[in-house]
């Protein structure tokens, strides 16, 4: 089998009779391998990928570039954070790739995705209340069907829900866009604990 050529190979190949300079080089060799994060994303999001393929992948990535492509991945993955039947795929690959500065976004979230099951539990509990109401009055049978979408206050809680979600996106999108820290200021709400179990490229 013919030996697969990276882009950079193949542009210096086409280029050799110019003189590229090391950071020419350099640039060069970080972009392909920064352009190869949002495929890695997608094929995790779309199941193509096992998060640990995904993680394998990134480990592949020369360590120069490492710290970026990490950034880069956790900005990708957080772009399809939009509802709250993600945050079940989505927190475990956050707490595979959050450093230090990022534990305050990740421990919100996994808040709320603990929440999240929390609701689901108590949905199945409400609509019981419900129907027994219903019954109370003589409502009953195969054809009574209580459903989410007509529960007002059910669907309230999932506004909030959403909403909160929405919040920490932005939040930890600004401070990965920034390479800056969580400060204690921010309307985060959670407050950092221990990093056992997460890893931490911080040097």
């Amino acid at each position: 089998m013919a030996e697969i050529k990276s882009t950079l190979d193949i542009v210096l190949e086409k280029t050799k009779h110019l003189v590229l300079t090391p950071q020419e080089r350099q640039a060069m060799e970080r972009k392909e391998h920064l352009d190869r994060v949002p495929g890695m994303v997608q094929r995790f999001v779309d199941g193509a990928w096992t998060l640990d393929q995904m993680l394998e992948a990134w480990k592949n990535i020369p360590e120069a570039y490492q710290e970026e492509a990490r950034r880069s991945l956790l900005q990708k993955l957080l772009a399809f954070l939009s509802e709250k039947k993600s945050l079940d795929l989505l927190v475990p690959a956050f707490q595979a790739l959050a450093s230090t500065t990022d534990l305050p976004y990740l421990d919100r979230l996994t808040q709320l995705a603990r929440q999240n099951k929390e609701s689901d539990d108590s949905w199945e509990a409400r609509q019981n209340r419900l129907l027994a109401r219903l019954a109370a009055k003589g409502v009953r049978g195969d054809a009574v069907h209580v459903t989410p979408a007509l529960d007002p206050q059910w669907n309230k809680s999932l506004d909030t829900m959403a909403h909160q979600i929405e919040t920490v996106k932005i939040q930890w999108l600004a401070a990965l866009a920034e390479n800056v820290s969580f400060s204690p200021s921010e309307p985060i709400g959670a407050r950092p604990v221990g990093s056992e179990g997460r890893k931490s490229t911080d040097e």
